[in-house]
């Protein structure tokens, strides 16, 4: 059993524990730009720039490094350089130089998640994978429900500085938890000589081979990717959308993001009761059809219409979003070569680090032309054809199911 395996226990702690942190920090730096500093809006608009730039740039060759070298000690190498940089901010005098800092303690944390996901793939065995990832998943949406309501209130009754130092506190207690799992790497298969020794260009040349001509990963990420590129849209113009929905309940922001976060996590939960996925076009086309539907939804709403139908149709996007992050990672951890997941990993992150930046501008762009409601029913209306066009072309897309498949369902249905 999955609960059984120490190792994967101890990472998962040591995941969970990074995560929290990170929250705290996230409403730490909002109020510093926003309340703090005041910022304009063009600065605040490199923030997320600052986040996501070092994935872009750095994303493959960590994905390259997770393949060839020490993972445990890669993870603890970026946990003490994330745990460094946060104690700089303390010190930072202005917001140029504090999203300077935050630039490069994102460059550390690039190499954290291809390591962990194929240290994950190495120490967990196959038919336990979807509960792994199923775990990662919850610990992602539990601290994203706990992190932001508990590091406000200490913002607020406290002062921003305590929540970085919480978060500098997390990255050296999960690098306690790694360094007892240190040496865990010396009981698993060493990589091929060959990945050790041939050139980091033509390694990662290797990575994107393997991408590219798996169709089922390229096809699967690449509708993930859009759907993460939806969220990301949305999440930035809630505000705008609800302004002019319902502008007498400003609060409706913080519960719909809530709301999300509840679909997703009792979607993950769900998920994490089974064995396998038996059919990546229902979890993934699903997946994105709701998030599409939701979309569309708030497009239609009308001012007047009770708010339990935001927070409804709120509760669709999160049951998306949960079906889609889930799958997608399964469907990575599985259909990716062991030898080949550091790369196929890192590739996939740079690809979505570069929807944390375009998302937002294209959202600004199309709110500017089309305007709120509009853009919200146009974008959701697109992205539910696009899933529903993946459950109908499912087979075409990704074949039937292995027999290995359709004997874990055999087995479910007769338990």
């Amino acid at each position: 059993m999955l609960t059984e395996n120490k190792t994967f226990r101890t990472l998962l702690f040591a995941y969970g524990l990074a995560t929290l942190g990170d929250w705290f920090d996230f409403i730490a730096v909002a109020i510093f730009l926003g309340y703090v500093w005041q910022v304009d809006p063009m600065t605040m608009a490199l923030l997320p720039i600052a986040y996501a730039a070092p994935g872009i740039l750095l994303g493959q060759l960590a994905g390259v490094l997770a393949d060839r070298v020490h993972k445990v000690r890669m993870m603890i190498a970026a946990n003490l350089v994330q745990a460094s940089l946060t104690l700089l901010l303390l010190a930072m005098p202005d917001p140029l130089l504090f999203l300077l800092v935050i630039a490069l303690r994102s460059c550390a944390s690039v190499f954290n998640d291809p390591a962990q996901q194929t240290l994950t793939r190495q120490i967990v065995a196959p038919e336990h994978l979807l509960q792994a990832t199923s775990l990662n998943g919850a610990i992602f949406q539990g601290g994203k429900l706990i992190g932001p309501l508990i590091g406000g209130m200490v913002a607020a009754m406290v002062t921003p500085a305590l929540c970085l130092i919480i978060n500098a506190v997390s990255y050296l207690l999960s690098t306690l938890l790694l360094l007892t799992i240190r040496h865990v790497e010396k009981q698993l298969p060493r990589p091929a000589s060959r990945e050790k020794t041939i050139s980091l260009r033509l390694a990662w040349k290797e990575g994107w081979t393997v991408f590219l001509q798996n169709r089922v990963l390229l096809l699967s990420s690449l509708f993930s990717l859009l759907a993460m590129m939806a969220i990301q849209l949305a999440d930035a113009q809630f505000p705008v959308v609800f302004r002019e929905k319902v502008p007498d309940h400003p609060e409706i922001v913080g519960y719909c993001v809530s709301v999300i976060g509840l679909g997703a996590l009792l979607t993950i939960t769900w998920l994490h009761r089974r064995k396998t996925i038996r059919s990546y076009g229902w979890v993934l086309g699903g997946g994105v059809l709701l998030i599409g539907t939701c979309f569309a939804w708030i497009g239609l709403f009308q001012p007047g219409d009770g708010i339990h139908w935001l927070l409804a149709a709120s509760l669709l996007a999160g049951i998306g979003t949960g079906l889609t992050s889930v799958g997608t990672n399964y469907l990575v951890q599985k259909e990716t070569p062991p030898h080949a997941l550091g790369r196929v990993r890192g590739i996939i992150d740079s690809l979505s680090s570069a929807t944390f930046i375009a998302a937002p501008l294209l959202g600004g762009v199309l709110m500017t032309w089309l305007g709120p409601a509009q853009t919200f029913l146009a974008v959701g209306l697109l992205v539910a054809a696009v899933g529903g066009g993946v459950i109908f072309l499912q087979r075409w897309i990704w074949g039937k199911p292995d027999a290995a498949v359709a004997a874990t369902a055999a087995s479910e249905q007769a338990g």
